[in-house]
């Protein structure tokens, strides 16, 4: 062997130990707040209370989840931050995240008591990359895809089909991903699953008006998320996405989810802070023309249906960069977004107070104990007037200040404080380096100030 395969193949010398943690002095395993307060889609990473959010939750339903005993959904309605003005930090994405869930658990049957067929999906765009509706739409199809929505309704096709036995089908429950969706387990129960079943199933997408090549491609691999990766996404160029993302995302993916027996598919879409400022002023006014098209009166499918409801993630600035161009468009008749109107459209989110900041700080709190009978719902070591300090210094603002906790935290370690009160959290907070002056923008209406160690948490 050569000097370097030897060096490839090296193990260590000293096998890591397992350390105390310096936190077990607070009595944690851990320090008990998250050092990024941000989400990740389909995780459980960041804590939620449905108690904080109860209100939202049932504005939410009101506005979004149709149901027999309430009117018909809004085809666009926004979640917005109240008061704060800040946007950025206030829960809306972990909300977005668990309503997505809420939903894709039972696909809405405990929401619409057992009378609607819904998914939802949740898109974040990406900063500078869906400047374009095409872009959008391009984010939109990927996400669906990512979710697993395109795979449930192959899986729902390949059930209602008939050619897969009931006795067959009633195996593949509790499991579909290693069962229905898995061609080897499928041709080991007997089935003909290379020509019948795909034959069968491109054939059907077809006559319910899906492209010849999309229907072939979702009826041999869309039941396999990777496979319909290799098969069909990897191979979308840009201009491709340019010409027919809007097409097959409002035409052929409507088509598709119908015929797959969904009722209505929600659309939240987070974040619109990085589409809207990104865009200049021509762009702006296409990309919500678009909007009006796609979801309003346009001719596609999906307005055809009414299929998808869109939720949009509002910042107040971005509410005022938006709102001449949703004026302009007729958009406020089907969704308004002025402060005059847009309460009978929107989800409000209202900054913490001492009487929600504490249960929240007690959930991260008792997180992170071993044993999780022992001072259950204590702010230990913290006290209530640190919380209060907290609160203040952070504007209300969740993700502000679970980020300033995180911090404190780890000074209560590196200063050995026995407890954290009021001045502790003070003398933090003023040891942070001064604001710097931001440089002017066009184009765009500026954020409130607040200091930059605190901005775009959570």
């Amino acid at each position: 062997m050569t000097s370097k395969t030897v060096d490839l193949f090296r193990r260590p010398q000293v096998l890591p130990s397992a350390k105390e943690s310096p936190f077990e002095r607070f009595g944690f395993f851990q320090n008990p707040f998250p050092s990024k307060p941000s989400v990740v889609i389909g995780s459980d990473d960041l804590p939620y209370l449905p108690d904080l959010h109860a209100q939202q939750e049932q504005r939410f339903e009101k506005l979004m989840i149709p149901h027999p005993d309430r009117p018909t959904p809004r085809i666009i309605a926004f979640l917005m931050d109240y008061a704060t003005r800040r946007g950025r930090g206030i829960g809306k994405t972990v909300f977005l995240n668990h309503q997505r869930k809420r939903i894709m658990d039972d696909l809405g049957k405990r929401l619409t008591d057992d009378s609607y067929v819904l998914f939802a999906v949740h898109i974040r765009p990406l900063p500078g990359g869906s400047r374009k509706f095409w872009q959008l739409a391009r984010l939109i199809a990927e996400a669906m895809h990512e979710q697993g929505i395109i795979t449930r309704a192959l899986w729902r096709l390949r059930a209602f089909s008939g050619i897969i036995p009931d006795e067959v089908l009633e195996q593949a429950t509790n499991n579909p991903e290693e069962t229905i969706g898995n061609d080897a387990w499928l041709r080991k129960q007997g089935v003909d699953v290379d020509f019948r079943l795909a034959h069968y199933l491109t054939t059907e997408l077809v006559r319910e008006g899906i492209r010849p090549e999309i229907a072939k491609s979702l009826a041999r691999f869309g039941h396999d998320p990777f496979a319909w990766q290799g098969s069909f996404l990897a191979h979308q160029t840009d201009s491709r996405w340019r010409n027919e993302g809007a097409k097959l995302v409002f035409d052929d993916l409507v088509r598709l989810f119908i015929l797959a027996g969904f009722s209505k598919g929600l659309l939240l879409l987070d974040e619109m802070e990085k589409i809207v400022p990104e865009q200049n002023f021509r762009e702006r006014r296409t990309f919500v023309d678009l909007i009006r098209y796609y979801f309003i009166d346009g001719s596609c499918e999906n307005t055809r249906h009414d299929f998808y409801s869109l939720f949009l993630t509002i910042h107040p600035y971005v509410q005022e960069l938006l709102l001449p161009h949703w004026e302009a468009a007729g958009l406020g008749r089907f969704a308004a977004l002025s402060q005059e109107f847009a309460q009978e459209y929107t989800v409000y989110f209202h900054p913490l107070n001492q009487e929600s900041a504490e249960p929240l700080v007690k959930v991260y709190l008792d997180a992170v104990r071993p044993n999780q009978d022992q001072r259950r719902g204590s702010l230990t070591p913290l006290d209530k007037r640190a919380v209060e300090e907290a609160l203040v210094y952070s504007g209300g603002v969740p993700g502000q200040m679970l980020w300033l906790l995180y911090h404190v935290m780890e000074r209560a370690i590196e200063e050995q404080w026995s407890s954290i009160g009021e001045e502790q959290i003070r003398q933090f907070f003023q040891a942070l380096p001064p604001e710097e002056p931001e440089d002017d923008e066009t184009d765009t209406v500026p954020l409130p100030k607040v200091h930059p160690d605190l901005k775009g948490r959570g």
